[in-house]
């Protein structure tokens, strides 16, 4: 998985986003040690993000931002919200990806995941 990191929660972020911006200020706030994924920049990795939607609180298909410009532009079978299709769609088109997104791993091993949506459920994490 990630093993040159130095702390056992990662953040799916994207600074242009004030929720995930928000998130990020409360983690510094309460001096948490956390790793930025910075998916829009860089590949996602799919066996993570396979393994974090499995551990994901929320409902899978709450990982798609529907009201994107692109999602409203695929076809239907591409649209098709499966725990299969949802990681090939947000790897293909990583705007997609809903956030800010907390992952906790414990021994290297995803063991929860939140969109942190609102925000206030990042106090429930």
């Amino acid at each position: 998985m990630f093993k040159n990191s130095f702390a056992d929660l990662y953040l799916y972020h994207n600074n242009r986003c004030s929720k995930s911006r928000e998130i990020k200020v409360f983690l510094d706030e309460k001096k948490l040690n956390y790793n930025i994924i910075d998916y829009l920049n860089k590949p996602i990795d799919k066996k993570f993000f396979e393994k974090m939607i499995l551990k994901l609180e929320n409902r899978p298909e709450d990982l798609i931002r529907v009201n994107e410009k692109i999602y409203k532009a695929l076809n239907k079978n591409e649209k098709a919200l499966t725990i299969e299709n949802i990681p090939n769609l947000i790897i293909k088109h990583p705007i997609l990806l809903q956030r800010p997104i907390l992952v906790k791993l414990k021994n290297n091993e995803v063991i929860k995941s939140l969109i942190c949506r609102p925000i206030e459920l990042v106090k429930t994490f």
